[in-house]
């Protein structure tokens, strides 16, 4: 015969079992509480909510939001890549926790969570509000699996933000001026890493002299910048941005590689040594804009990314290779930008063919 799972008070009908409590009496043995209820499942599902009560340290009903999102944050977080625990760490602290995470979790409701995701439509870009609009969701519907709740209140929430603007390659002239400005600018060698490498910022910004081989630059590490103007060492943005990126012949002309080989610690570091802040690292770009285009720019740092990306593909580079030197998780991703590329070419080939015949004024 099985033994049963649960007792049952012959008097009351009741099913019971004992739980302990984790306190315990003066002669050392462990305290217990009675839990009944009228059927096993009923049982079950009190047994379950009573030890999680027990890890959470506090009943569901008063838990505030900030108290669950520690909870949450360590039980499904923890785990993940340290760029993605920072990210969701970051975007909690400057736009959930000002708003609901004083709150408790049960007085949560949809208008709370979707003023969030409104007020940042009009000055954070979709890509971040999407980001948003998916930590709540998890942050409740574990709430909800763990019983805390009994509905999720982020479940159909509208996530709009600012569309991302396109980024292009240079153009030929931006090109010429940009190299120029590599060789007499202070900051020109971070930027013309940036031009032949097709690097991320943060990828730049860690390199070290022991990163520069003979024939390609290691990349490894980035900086980021999740949540102050410290720059935080991790690895790279994803599993596929560790690689090596061959050096191109036309880059000697730029950078003066053996050099920055022969550098002890960060390429670009403070007086003593030490990673670029934040605020530095963007004053130096900015003004090696200045120089490079006295007249203003809408180049970032990431155009020189997209730039490189075309610069492979006008080398004939296949998409795989090309893939691997972008540091993209996804072919798709390149593929994306190749498309791009060919529209591009596609619409200066009407445009000559447009002109075929016409006859040519002085």
């Amino acid at each position: 015969m099985p033994v049963a799972k649960y007792k049952r008070d012959k008097t009351s009908g009741l099913y019971y079992t004992y739980e302990k409590t984790g306190q315990f009496y003066a002669n050392g043995k462990p305290k217990y509480e009675k839990l009944r209820a009228k059927t096993i499942a009923r049982l079950d599902a009190k047994v379950q909510e009573y030890r999680m009560n027990k890890v959470l340290g506090v009943e569901p009903s008063k838990i505030t939001v900030d108290e669950w999102q520690k909870q949450w944050f360590a039980a499904y977080i923890e785990k993940h890549r340290d760029n993605t625990r920072i990210w969701y760490s970051s975007l909690y602290k400057n736009h959930i926790k000002p708003v609901i995470g004083s709150m408790r979790v049960v007085d949560v409701r949809e208008m709370h969570v979707q003023s969030i995701l409104s007020s940042m439509s009009q000055t954070h870009g979709e890509k971040t509000v999407k980001s948003v609009r998916s930590i709540l969701f998890g942050l409740f519907d574990k709430a909800r699996q763990n019983r805390v709740i009994s509905i999720n209140p982020a479940e159909k929430l509208s996530a709009k933000g600012r569309p991302r603007k396109p980024r292009r390659p240079l153009t030929q002239g931006e090109r010429a001026a940009y190299l120029n400005a590599c060789k007499t600018h202070p900051f020109g060698d971070f930027a013309a890493l940036l031009y032949f490498f097709g690097l991320r910022r943060g990828e730049a910004a860690a390199l070290l002299g022991s990163d520069i081989l003979e024939s390609a630059i290691r990349i490894s590490k980035q900086h980021t910048f999740p949540s102050s103007n410290k720059p935080v060492l991790g690895p790279p943005k994803t599993s596929a941005g560790t690689r090596d990126i061959f050096i191109p012949d036309a880059a000697a002309d730029y950078i003066d590689l053996v050099k920055l080989r022969e550098k002890a610690g960060y390429l670009f570091a403070t007086e003593d040594g030490g990673p670029l802040t934040y605020t530095v690292l963007d004053n130096r770009w900015k003004a090696f804009l200045n120089v490079a285009f006295p007249e203003g720019t809408e180049i970032t740092e990431h155009y020189l990314r997209h730039n490189y990306c075309v610069m492979l593909f006008e080398a004939n580079v296949d998409l795989v290779t090309t893939m691997k030197l972008m540091g993209h998780d996804s072919l798709q991703t390149t593929v994306d930008v190749y498309t791009h590329y060919s529209e591009g070419l596609q619409r200066t080939g009407a445009e000559r063919v447009a002109l075929l015949g016409a006859p040519k004024t002085d």
